[in-house]
């Protein structure tokens, strides 16, 4: 759980996992990744890559990020799969434009299983102001 100034509790999960980037052949560059996750939006989880001209934020699926720990998951510009010596790996992007990352399946399994203290798995649901997104799409 991450504190606000003072100690006061925040909902919201929010860790430094290592992911390494691939950088050439056989050459990994660390990366400094936050993973942030808020029940508000209880199906994503978002890796911060960093601030600046170089950062990037992706969300991606809280649901993908768990399958991938133990199998090959996700479509379009985001997989996932378990690799060799446990680590997990996660391509980023299309075509020539992809972003092949490494990081330790036990520092992402802990993440999941603390937003899994916040929202438990199948319930995400329950968390979301139905009313409130009929509204906004309606005023679209």
């Amino acid at each position: 759980m991450r504190l606000r100034e003072g100690g006061a509790r925040v909902d919201e999960v929010c860790v430094r996992v290592p992911m390494y980037l691939l950088d050439g052949v056989a050459s990994w560059r660390e990366l400094d990744v936050e993973c942030g996750y808020r029940p508000e939006d209880p199906y994503a989880v978002r890796l911060d890559f960093g601030a600046g001209e170089q950062g990037a934020v992706w969300l991606l699926s809280r649901e993908t990020l768990a399958v991938g720990l133990r199998g090959p998951a996700g479509d379009g510009d985001v997989h996932i799969a378990p690799g060799e010596g446990g680590d997990v790996f996660i391509a980023l992007g299309v075509g020539a434009g992809v972003a092949l990352l490494t990081t330790p399946a036990g520092a992402l399994a802990r993440f999941l299983a603390a937003t899994d203290e916040l929202v438990p798995a199948g319930t995400e649901a329950s968390r979301i102001n139905w009313d409130r997104c009929i509204q906004e799409f309606l005023s679209i």
